[in-house]
């Protein structure tokens, strides 16, 4: 366990250096010197980005787009930019075209979407999320392209709401930038239809465990038909991951599944983390 820890940290270290701006990654090493007996003792490196958290900072993408974020944004940015968690097993940005993104955030996955030449729906159910999304569009130049919708990612037969932990009504009450409503559920389809979506060059779900809603067995699923790639996150304590794996794979693409590192892991194992799913 203590090896696995160091190489991630040291994996962590050589793709800060390899992505945000040098300025930037001399900043985060002071960090991460000054902070390193916390950072040992916890196993994270979360301590060195308070450099970042205080200052804001730029970073090269994979695909070759700058992004800048304030001070109030970086966080997910490690997770984001440098480890490149959505797209590291091959998945492509798309540079024109539509990509949703469920579970938005901050917007910092749509802001990519954006500054790379695709149009981005970013689709979040804190309506807290919906400033901060249109102002890091309005500080990449990126307004036109970036998309905010405040709803539930949800099936049709089976609500958002009623999987994952939005439908911990105690873990909702305590969320960073929710109200105290939840908002109303939003099915991919419809929102598709609304901004008439034809064809989505990328899908990527964080929805905290309402993919099984939105993947569910008894959803009709042949919108996935007009997907050419997914990235998603998954919650495998919210419902069977096999079985919606195996759904995916029914619906024509091919699933690389990996473990939180980026190791290849199967569908049933605990360890799962992530689908990236291509054609």
């Amino acid at each position: 366990m203590q090896a696995r820890l160091i190489s991630r940290a040291a994996d962590d270290v050589l793709s800060v250096c390899r992505t945000a701006y040098p300025p930037e990654v001399a900043r985060w090493l002071t960090s991460l010197v000054i902070h390193l007996p916390t950072c040992a003792r916890s196993g994270s490196l979360s301590p060195a980005d308070l450099a970042w958290a205080r200052s804001g900072a730029r970073f090269r993408t994979s695909t070759g787009a700058t992004i800048c974020l304030p001070a109030a944004y970086t966080a997910g940015a490690r997770e984001m930019y440098c480890r490149n968690v959505y797209l590291r097993t091959g998945l492509v940005m798309p540079s024109s075209g539509w990509v949703i993104d469920l579970g938005a955030n901050r917007g910092l996955f749509s802001i990519w979407a954006a500054v790379t030449g695709a149009q981005a729906v970013a689709v979040d159910a804190q309506q807290g999320f919906a400033p901060l999304i249109k102002g890091l569009a309005a500080r990449n130049n990126v307004t036109d392209h970036v998309h905010v919708e405040i709803a539930v990612a949800s099936g049709v037969k089976l609500s958002g709401a009623a999987a994952g932990v939005i439908a911990d009504d105690s873990r909702w009450a305590t969320a960073s930038h929710g109200l105290p409503e939840r908002p109303a559920n939003l099915t991919v389809p419809a929102l598709m239809s609304s901004y008439g979506i034809d064809q989505v060059g990328l899908l990527k779900v964080d929805v905290e465990g309402g993919e099984f809603a939105l993947l569910d067995a008894d959803e009709d699923l042949r919108w996935l038909e007009r997907v050419d790639q997914v990235a998603m996150e998954i919650h495998g304590q919210h419902g069977d991951a096999a079985a919606m794996v195996g759904r995916l794979r029914g619906a024509g693409f091919s699933v690389d599944l990996r473990d939180n590192d980026g190791g290849r892991t199967a569908a049933r194992s605990s360890q799962l983390a992530y689908a990236y799913c291509s054609r």
